[in-house]
């Protein structure tokens, strides 16, 4: 009797462990709980000590499977190829990563300053608030207008509500646009790799 096994790939995976195994790359689900078990034990690669990323094809996972457990057949689900990147003894150094998100912080914030700056004055944007005040008002606007003390509250308004973002606190449950962003870019590196390997036949592959 032929047991099913459902495989859903993860797109990329990070160990410590030099020898990948099933359960490190996917979920496995099925009836047969004890099959389930063996098959999450299976080695899918042994990294060597120069290699630092791999690239393993679903085929290639399968075909381990299926050489260590007779009679199962395999549904692959989720991504084609998964990317295996390895670190035998992963170092985190808190001062350096607590100056990079300093330098960053300080990057976006005097660029992001600097960008509304540059187009304010590109547009003339003290001319507009004088010619608003003087409609509304009948007179010339002179010195701190209100309208520009309400428009500098409301732009920064804009940008946290935008951001969906203020300090470690969301404001709705939605992703914000930087995660989204951090997403897709993080998508469009995996693609990239994949696609580099695939055209120069360095993604592992059933034989």
């Amino acid at each position: 009797m032929t047991d099913i096994i459902y495989l859903n790939l993860s797109p990329k995976m990070q160990s410590t462990h030099s020898q990948i195994t099933v359960n490190d790359v996917a979920e496995v689900t099925g009836k047969n709980k004890e099959l389930m078990e063996k098959v999450r034990q299976v080695p899918v690669y042994q990294f060597q000590e120069d290699h630092t990323r791999r690239i393993v094809s679903q085929l290639k996972i399968i075909s381990c499977i299926e050489k260590a457990c007779q009679s199962v057949m395999v549904i692959p689900l989720g991504a084609r190829e998964v990317i295996l990147e390895y670190s035998s003894n992963p170092k985190h150094n808190k001062a350096w990563e607590i100056l990079k998100v300093i330098f960053v912080s300080c990057v976006s914030f005097f660029g992001t300053g600097f960008t509304i700056m540059a187009f304010h004055n590109d547009i003339g944007i003290r001319e507009v608030f004088e010619q608003i005040s003087s409609l509304i008002t009948g007179e010339a606007g002179r010195g701190m207008m209100t309208i520009e003390i309400a428009y500098s509250f409301g732009l920064a308004a804009g940008i946290i509500i935008f951001f969906n973002h203020i300090g470690k606190r969301r404001i709705t449950h939605d992703p914000t646009p930087i995660e989204v962003s951090m997403r897709k870019y993080e998508d469009d590196v995996n693609m990239t790799l994949t696609e580099t390997w695939d055209r120069e036949g360095n993604i592992i592959d059933a034989p």
